[in-house]
């Protein structure tokens, strides 16, 4: 039941992967007692919905172990909604329960969420012959994430201006989850003199919430803040996370 919570949860929060994603839906309609599961979530947020979030994983528990225990699970009434749970129209309930019961994303969730949208893939090139650049392009694309750190971390020892290998192997340390090294290049792209577009600051502030030790939540929103104060590059997303702050 507790990987069930946490995987619903990330579903309506937006913050799994496409293909993570795909595959819930998939399991939703394929998988009776995982879609039980999510009916049976659903229909207990709503009997709860005055319970404070931070409470309701352990109230759902507890509701669902005596849902278990009293044996009712054979005839109870979420058994029928498998049908709807399994069609198209399940997912647009789901999206409803989410808004009308949950409290919105945390700032670490919309950065969490922005990682997915944004550095999943990245765009390459198309040229004649592939350089070393769209190489590592290629292989961050392919998922084959430590090879393109191996390639753009070469790129910036051969050239230490060279921003956009800065850039590219501070968001695949970043999605390597080793953020003091995302953190150390994202701090050289911000020093980067004459950029017309410069991500560095915004980007740093999304590892240090994606860290999240002591400390980093209130340096994130200094970064957000200089990045609004100065018009770089995030200004838009980071107003609207400051505004949620």
């Amino acid at each position: 039941m507790e990987q069930h919570l946490i995987l619903i949860e990330q579903y309506l929060r937006s913050t799994l992967a496409p293909e993570e994603k795909n595959l819930f839906e998939k399991r939703v309609t394929e998988d009776e007692d995982f879609a039980e599961n999510v009916a049976f979530y659903l229909s207990t947020l709503q009997a709860a919905k005055e319970v404070e979030y931070d409470g309701k994983k352990e109230q759902l528990r507890r509701y669902y172990e005596q849902y278990k225990v009293h044996g009712e699970r054979k005839e109870a009434p979420v058994r029928k909604l498998w049908p709807y749970v399994a069609a198209a129209a399940m997912i647009a309930g789901l999206i409803l329960s989410w808004y009308l019961f949950i409290k919105p994303a945390s700032i670490p969730e919309m950065a969490s969420t922005y990682i997915t949208q944004n550095f999943t893939t990245l765009g390459v090139t198309m040229g004649i012959r592939e350089n070393e650049m769209q190489q590592g392009l290629r292989l961050f694309n392919e998922g084959r994430l430590n090879e393109a750190a191996q390639q753009f971390e070469k790129l910036v020892t051969l050239d230490e201006t060279d921003f956009e290998a800065q850039k590219y192997a501070g968001i695949t340390a970043l999605r390597l989850q080793q953020y003091d090294k995302a953190l150390h290049y994202f701090k050289l792209l911000e020093i980067q003199p004459g950029l017309y577009a410069n991500p560095g600051a915004f980007y740093q502030a999304i590892t240090l919430l994606k860290r999240n030790l002591p400390g980093d939540k209130q340096t994130a929103k200094g970064k957000l803040q200089q990045v609004v104060a100065n018009e770089l590059e995030g200004k838009q997303t980071a107003m609207q996370w400051l505004k949620e702050w």
